[in-house]
């Protein structure tokens, strides 16, 4: 199979070892986007999804690591869509896990687009200072790994970063051309797979012609949006299962 790419959402990488040994002997690729992580430092006040698009292509032709398997979480599922709209050469299918595609996805991203930096850094200690009751209210289990990654998630953007962020998605979502580049994806006859948390999979905005024409819906039993946190090992299977459907 060729190699994975997982875009984080909002928040944090999916970069932890508990995540990514839950693929086994399949390559995964689990890059930093602007603003976080290894690239917090000399980030630009904002930026695009398309920008971020973009970072994730320089990023895989730096390593000579395409075509890929795209895969989105959340915010990530968002950007996902651009990059395989933006660079086909490196996209072998895409894969939405809950990934924004209207407004109604992107609830919380609005609410802090718009407010100052110095409240989401508030909001952010306050979820800090309990990580598992953060996660908790997605239904998550406080694990030891859950509670130690949702832990690094916090940590590995600044405030400012997610408030970019947030703007960056409106931005893209609200367009008519956002929703029209999925379509394009559908008919370029491109893979394109739905995954969502059986517990979350009714909140999630999915456009009906799109579930009718991926080329798989599935929900992971008894997980929500955080099912990376909840069940790394039947998300990686469930994702892996899919790609060779």
């Amino acid at each position: 199979m060729a190699s994975i790419l997982l875009i984080h959402g909002l928040f944090g990488s999916l970069s932890a070892p508990g995540i990514l040994s839950a693929f086994r002997d399949v390559r995964v690729l689990a890059p930093d986007l602007i603003g976080y992580g290894s690239c917090r430092e000399g980030a630009p006040d904002g930026w695009t999804l398309h920008e971020q698009a973009d970072h994730v292509a320089a990023w895989l032709r730096e390593r000579k690591a395409g075509p890929v398997h795209v895969v989105g979480h959340s915010v990530g599922g968002a950007i996902a869509v651009l990059f395989a709209g933006r660079h086909p050469e490196l996209t072998r299918s895409l894969t939405s896990v809950e990934g924004n595609f209207t407004l109604t996805d992107a609830f919380w991203s609005q609410k802090i687009s718009t407010q100052p930096v110095s409240e989401i850094e508030e909001e952010v200690d306050r979820f800090r200072a309990d990580a598992a009751a953060w996660i908790g209210r997605s239904g998550v289990a406080p694990t030891p790994f859950a509670v130690a990654t949702a832990a690094l998630w916090l940590d590995n953007q600044p405030a400012s970063t997610l408030r970019s962020q947030a703007r960056a998605v409106v931005a893209a979502t609200a367009e008519d051309a956002y929703l029209n580049g999925v379509r394009d994806l559908v008919e370029s006859g491109l893979p394109i797979h739905l995954v969502a948390g059986a517990r979350s999979r009714s909140s999630w905005d999915v456009p009906d012609w799109l579930s009718f024409r991926a080329a798989t819906d599935t929900n992971i039993p008894n997980t929500g949006h955080l099912m990376m946190l909840e069940k790394p090992e039947l998300f990686a299977q469930v994702l892996c299962r899919n790609l060779v459907v």
